[in-house]
């Protein structure tokens, strides 16, 4: 009882805090937009109640002047009338929510207690109706003087006593729950909506203004983020038009409006964004837009590590005397390029991008090639954000950040699974002599591996080993050495019955002894590198473990699957049934531990008998006679 009255405490403060909250903003709001506005008048209330025609014939009336106005004159006008009469609406608009809504807290409060009520009102009728009913039988046996009835029928009543307790209890707290949720999600929701509406309000009002300052010239809004525009307004390409620099950034996005009218022979250039020249070096196209001869087709390129003229050329030509807004963007390890936002060209070599450290400059077009015969507006350089890769769902990332290793440098402990698989990049720098220690995952010791990365001695070949039943140090080691300075991403799976080891993605070794692999109870230390071992030259990050879910191998779209476990055979087991077909195929895993005299049957599709018609097998397969041979047979 103490919880349900604390329950309905907290609902009344709660619902008068909302409406405390809901009138505060409200006069908030009022005096906020009051402040701000200095060419409006303050207006009271209860006018804007009773007569807004008056207000706005007033308005009208005191806004002109005698003897006429000029065109911007009678613009700002309108647009201060109709700032007045915005705000008079938003304003009774709040008042008839906040009306509403403490109309509701008070309904839903007084209904609660109705209910409430009602329900104590069941319950101590329940108590006198059993206090009459048992106290007739205890009468009864104690006129009979049954001592051992009278107890039996006592101890009746307070068992039948706490159960109505009980249930009373348990109604009253979910009357509460039910109470209290619907007050949240009224108010949450009646929040939301509010909130939204003095969004729009405040959106309407700032275009109000802008409108009046501005005279109706709509600009276009731009994303925020360190963008800058570059070119607004489109214009005619002219050789050798410098725009400006930027500060150039390893992933960005580039975009413009371009309006072909015609084609031109040899290459015209629509863009270049470079740090001072046209080629050869890296950092002089980052990117660079071009026409093909006497084309439309766009010819795309933007320095990357080992290349300083890669690039995307997409197939699709620009629609003359149209407007196309195209999207250049470098991030994610590639180049995408957009049309109108579809994709028309993808480049997967941009994982090292060029990023030069001085400012770079912007040619709409460049000094270097005539201009392609196109109108460009709304050039934007976006910088875009680190790209952080996130980490599926029941992974632990033990190292984020790339270091050198370290011996004896622990990390942290995982809980072991069956099926896995751990994830990490390296980049070697050298070699050393003698084993030299990666990661290790052990419960305590260096036997125990599960798993454990080495340097074969004087290279930078990987010796992978992992425990499992029958051998404490088996594994795998790829023939594969590491690239010394390059990042490769190393994946180690135990899964499927086997290990696999993949370098970027690409398949490298493969151990099928893994069906039963180590799996101990208490959780893995993991340690980048061990203490028993000197650790590699090399650099390590991203060192994550994913414990992976139970295999389950699915069937094919069509297919029945009518046994998944391995059992052991039982005579007249009965599956169910499938739909037969002309063409069909059946699989399953056998495993024989013993021959018998006679046949003996595997499984059988009939539609009814065993032998003598169509249809009693097909098919059915038997063993041979003390062999386990074998014996198919399907009827045609």
């Amino acid at each position: 009882m103490r919880f349900l009255a604390l329950l309905c405490l907290a609902g009344a403060a709660w619902g008068a805090q909302a409406t405390s909250n809901s009138t505060s903003v409200l006069t908030s709001e009022y005096d906020h937009d009051e402040n701000k506005e200095d060419s409006v008048a303050p207006v009271a209330d209860d006018d804007l109640q009773d007569d807004d025609q008056n207000k706005e014939e007033s308005m009208v009336q005191s806004d002109t002047t005698a003897g006429g106005e000029s065109s911007a004159e009678a613009a700002v006008t309108g647009w201060s009338r109709a700032m007045r009469v915005h705000r008079a609406r938003y304003i009774r608009w709040m008042r008839n929510w906040s009306r509403r809504y403490n109309a509701w807290f008070r309904r839903s409060t007084r209904t609660y207690r109705a209910r409430l009520a009602a329900a104590r009102r069941r319950h101590a009728a329940a108590r006198r109706n059993l206090k009459r009913i048992y106290g007739v039988r205890m009468m009864r046996q104690w006129r009979a003087h049954r001592v051992g009835g009278l107890v039996k029928v006592v101890r009746q009543y307070m068992r039948s006593l706490r159960g109505l307790r009980i249930r009373q209890a348990r109604a009253l707290r979910s009357m509460a729950w039910r109470y209290v949720r619907s007050r949240r999600h009224y108010r949450a929701v009646q929040l939301r909506r509010r909130s939204a509406h003095i969004r729009w309000y405040r959106r309407r009002m700032a275009q109000l203004k802008r409108l009046r300052r501005r005279r109706w010239v709509r600009r276009r809004r731009l994303r925020r983020g360190g963008l800058r525009v570059l070119k607004r307004r489109m214009t005619r390409l002219r050789r050798n038009r410098y725009l400006g620099t930027v500060r150039p950034s390893k992933n960005y996005q580039v975009s413009f409006n371009i309006k072909p009218f015609g084609t031109r022979y040899n290459w015209h250039n629509v863009l270049h964004f470079t740090t001072g020249g046209n080629y050869g070096r890296y950092g002089w196209r980052i990117p660079a837009v071009w026409f093909f001869s006497r084309s439309t087709r766009l010819h795309i390129r933007s320095s990357r590590r080992g290349n300083h003229n890669d690039g995307c050329d997409p197939r699709q030509h620009l629609p003359r005397h149209r407007t196309t807004k195209v999207t250049i963007r470098v991030a994610y390890g590639r180049m995408d390029v957009f049309f109108n936002r579809r994709l028309v060209c993808r480049n997967r070599n941009y994982r090292f991008p060029t990023v030069p450290r001085k400012r770079v400059k912007v040619y709409v077009a460049d000094p270097w090639h005539h201009p392609a015969p196109a109108h460009v507006g709304q050039v934007v350089y976006r910088p875009l954000r680190r790209v952080v890769r996130r980490i599926r769902r029941g992974a632990k990332l033990m190292v984020r950040r790339t270091k050198p290793l370290r011996r004896n440098k622990y990390v942290g402990a995982v809980r072991a699974a069956k099926s896995y698989k751990v994830s990490f990049n390296i980049k070697p720098w050298g070699t050393g002599h003698g084993w030299r220690n990666v990661l290790h995952f052990t419960t305590g010791r260096n036997r125990s591996r599960l798993p454990g990365v080495w340097f074969f001695s004087r290279t930078s070949r990987l010796h992978i080993r992992a425990g499992r039943r029958g051998s404490w140090n088996d594994g795998c080691d790829p023939r594969k050495h590491l690239p010394r300075h390059r990042t490769t991403k190393v994946t180690i799976r135990v899964a499927y019955g086997r290990m696999d080891v993949f370098y970027n993605r690409r398949l490298v070794c493969r151990n099928r002894n893994y069906r039963f692999p180590t799996v101990p109870r208490k959780r893995v230390k993991v340690y980048v590198a061990d203490p028993w071992h000197h650790p590699a030259p090399a650099h390590v990050g991203q060192v994550v473990y994913r414990p992976l879910s139970r295999v389950v191998r699915r069937t094919r779209r069509g297919g029945k699957l009518v046994v998944r476990r391995m059992t052991r055979l039982r005579r007249n087991r009965y599956l169910g049934t499938v739909r037969p077909s002309k063409n069909y195929q059946v699989s399953f895993n056998i495993k024989p531990f013993g021959t018998r005299y006679n046949w003996h049957n595997v499984l059988h599709f009939t539609t009814g008998g065993n032998y003598g018609r169509y249809g009693w097998r097909i098919p059915a397969v038997w063993f041979f006679s003390r062999s386990t041979r074998l014996h198919i047979r399907s009827s045609r």
